[in-house]
């Protein structure tokens, strides 16, 4: 057996000890590399509902998991266990800040098949900036993700406070903005039980959609864990998001 061969066993050995867990694992996460995923192409600006933006064309009980404002040295790793060991991949909108004092966090969010995106450098909320100070915030944060090798494809507007005119230039670089349609507050310091309850209820509502989370909270490193079981025992599928390859190109313009 090849090298590659056994990481692909020891990967399945593991889903497999993680289905004995959570019953049903199986049939909701795939370890083999065959879950489905959506490309998002320059102006396709998805989730959320507002202005601008389109709802993502998940199938019924169809989510993605996405987590802002990492990485983060002491929960981000410990989120990307759980992901890892679930066989789950996700999307990681990270400040510019944060990757440019943890890029190897990047570069591992990278190698395990996670999507790595874009939230500006100073987690401001840029429908109260200047044009030109909203776009260099955007720009510099997207230089730590392209100096790991991700691409400035994917992007999401801190406190999700995007306008038409940010939405449009965006656009037009070649990038996308991506919304959430299941928020629950994780960042607010309530317990991860009553977070979690938030989350499921407004999932069972909605029947999918896009998560929000955030990596750099410890309590949802705690609700993490009940949220994998709760999609595995209810029989859902997680989605991976990624930029599509005709529209990747670098933040300041120029062409792949």
């Amino acid at each position: 057996m090849g090298k590659a061969s056994r990481r692909w066993a020891l990967r399945a050995a593991a889903c497999v000890a993680v289905a004995a867990m959570l019953p049903g694992a199986a049939f909701a996460f795939t370890c083999d590399g065959s879950e489905r995923t959506i490309e998002i192409s320059a102006g396709q600006n998805v989730g959320g509902g507002e202005p601008g933006y389109e709802a993502l064309d998940l199938h019924a009980r169809e989510v993605v998991l996405t987590f802002d404002d990492g990485p983060d040295a002491e929960t981000t790793p410990r989120i990307l266990d759980m992901l890892r060991e679930a066989c789950v991949r996700a999307a990681f909108f990270v400040l510019g800040g944060q990757a440019e004092e943890h890029p190897n966090l990047l570069k591992r969010e990278l190698a395990e098949g996670h999507t790595v995106g874009g939230h500006t450098m100073s987690h401001a909320d840029l429908s109260e900036e200047t044009f030109a100070a909203a776009t260099r915030d955007i720009l510099e944060g997207f230089v730590p993700v392209e100096a790991v090798g991700a691409d400035a494809s994917l992007f999401r507007f801190p406190h999700l406070a995007s306008t038409p005119e940010l939405l449009a230039w965006l656009n037009a670089r070649g990038m996308a903005a991506v919304g959430a349609d299941i928020d629950p507050r994780d960042w607010s310091g309530d317990p991860p039980d009553q977070t979690l309850k938030r989350l499921t209820d407004q999932l069972m509502a909605r029947g999918g959609g896009i998560i929000l989370l955030h990596d750099n909270q410890p309590n949802t490193v705690k609700l993490l864990p009940g949220l994998l079981a709760f999609l595995d025992r209810e029989g859902y599928a997680v989605v991976r998001l990624a930029g599509a390859p005709a529209q990747r190109q670098l933040a300041s313009g120029k062409p792949r």
